[in-house]
């Protein structure tokens, strides 16, 4: 990503500690794009590369310590390398590695799913939110036998064709607030995916209910997420969600609450056990596995039952059901780390520790940002939040785009060059609180912050 105008004032301080890293990206440049595995890595002038990782802290390759909020986007829920789900993971490690035949650790990992969240009759295991937001929308598809899906714009639901859409464009590309255009994000993505999906606006009740009685007839599924993450932090207003259950009961379609982001992270029943609401269907990964890549999908028995094939006396009803398959479905490893992760979620203090730090942390944030005289709106719920580079009110996708991105990469970097990782540098995401945090650290991130603050006032 650009860094603007000032990047060069803001990122030398960065730089001068960063030798390692910088060399080190002209070697991993030379055999991956951009230098990173994930273009979300990357960021001007290079990355800096994390060699350890222990509790609250990130250490890059030149020795440099970050108190890091980052937290791996969201994974991280109990601190880097949690001495129990690292326990758990070596033992499983010495107990049996991949078999591609069932497992019990995967059942009863999916069995402490299913007790913890309220939706989920039945579920099955992924390897990433990708993978559990496409299977989820594949088998709800077949269940309506219905083809469009709705997705809020602006929001993220995953790196497959069906999801990139109408998550980042211009206004004249997404076209009229009130029934935006459906627009694919990037290059590579065919046609007809994208006239298989139905943009709507989140936090507008009146708009939402004329797109989707629009396309009733043809809609499959809504997959939304509760608080919308991938644009920062919007919360869902004036019973956004109550409403729109309804309305989904009414017309027939599949509610699928993506909780990739929120799931497990927002409470032991994720988001869905916060606010009260039950949707048909839930996809979840991120906090799941603590750091292990855990990702699911599951709702109503009667809906995912539709990935069973028939039987053999049915062949001629093969192309009756939706295909769910994947090798490394239910790692081993992968699920030791998960169980052991949703039992520490479900018995410990987990969650009265982590919100209470992050109300000090975002709200102090607002505290600071405002003594410094900057226009910030810091927005959050519970562990998790975004600081917007604006004073302007937050309540829709397109009320982010008054924030200002430049001002807000330069800000972390300043951040960043004293020790304190806010997330990564784009505007459009987020940062959190884990369980290793501390009162002290949050102190200490404030008063880097309101440095911070400082360092790019009066300018832009």
């Amino acid at each position: 990503m650009s860094l603007g105008d000032n990047e060069h004032d803001h990122a030398k301080r960065l730089q001068e500690r960063t030798s390692n890293s910088r060399s080190f990206h002209e070697r991993a440049s030379s055999v991956t794009p951009l230098g990173v595995e994930s273009n979300v890595r990357s960021f001007d002038p290079y990355p800096f590369y994390i060699e350890e990782t222990d509790g609250s802290y990130v250490t890059d390759m030149d020795g440099n310590e970050y108190l890091d909020f980052l937290l791996a986007l969201g994974p991280i829920i109990l601190g880097h390398g949690h001495p129990e789900v690292r326990e758990a993971v070596k033992a499983q490690v010495d107990t049996s590695d991949l078999t591609a035949t069932p497992q019990p650790i995967a059942i009863e990992f999916m069995e402490k799913v299913v007790e913890m969240t309220p939706s989920i009759e039945r579920v099955r295991m992924a390897n990433s939110g990708t993978e559990a937001t496409m299977h989820a929308m594949r088998v709800a598809r077949s269940y309506t036998g219905k083809e469009k899906i709705a997705k809020p714009e602006g929001g993220y639901a995953g790196a497959h064709d069906y999801a990139l859409q109408s998550v980042y464009a211009s206004e004249e590309a997404l076209g009229p607030a009130k029934e935006p255009n459906t627009v694919s994000y990037g290059t590579g993505i065919p046609d007809a995916v994208s006239e298989t999906m139905v943009a709507i606006p989140f936090n507008d009740k009146e708009a939402t209910e004329r797109i989707l009685r629009k396309h009733a007839d043809d809609m499959a599924a809504v997959i939304i997420e509760p608080v919308m993450f991938s644009c920062g932090c919007l919360k869902p207003r004036d019973g956004y969600h109550e409403f729109l259950r309804d309305l989904t009961e009414e017309l027939g379609i599949v509610l699928i609450w993506d909780e990739v982001m929120t799931g497990f992270r927002l409470g032991p029943g994720s988001a869905q056990g916060r606010f009260g609401i039950t949707p048909d269907m839930t996809t979840f990964a991120k906090a799941a596995g603590a750091g292990y890549q855990v990702a699911g999908f599951g709702g109503r028995t009667d809906i995912m039952e539709e990935i069973i094939p028939p039987r053999k006396e049915e062949a001629s009803k093969w192309n009756s059901s939706a295909f769910h398959g994947g090798t490394y479905n239910g790692h081993p490893v992968a699920a030791a780390a998960g169980l052991k992760t949703l039992e520490i979620l479900d018995d410990r203090d987990v969650y009265e520790h982590i919100d209470r730090l992050g109300d000090r942390l975002f709200t102090g944030l607002q505290e600071v940002a405002d003594d410094v005289g900057l226009p910030v709106n810091v927005q959050h719920i519970g562990s998790m939040g975004q600081v917007y580079m604006t004073d302007h009110e937050i309540a829709s996708y397109r009320d982010t785009w008054h924030a200002n991105g430049d001002r807000f990469a330069d800000w972390w970097l300043e951040a960043a060059a004293d020790g304190v990782l806010f997330g990564n540098p784009m505007q459009g995401e987020r940062f959190f609180t884990t369980y290793s945090h501390t009162d002290e650290q949050i102190d200490d991130a404030l008063e880097v912050a309101e440095d911070a603050f400082r360092a790019v006032d009066h300018e832009y």
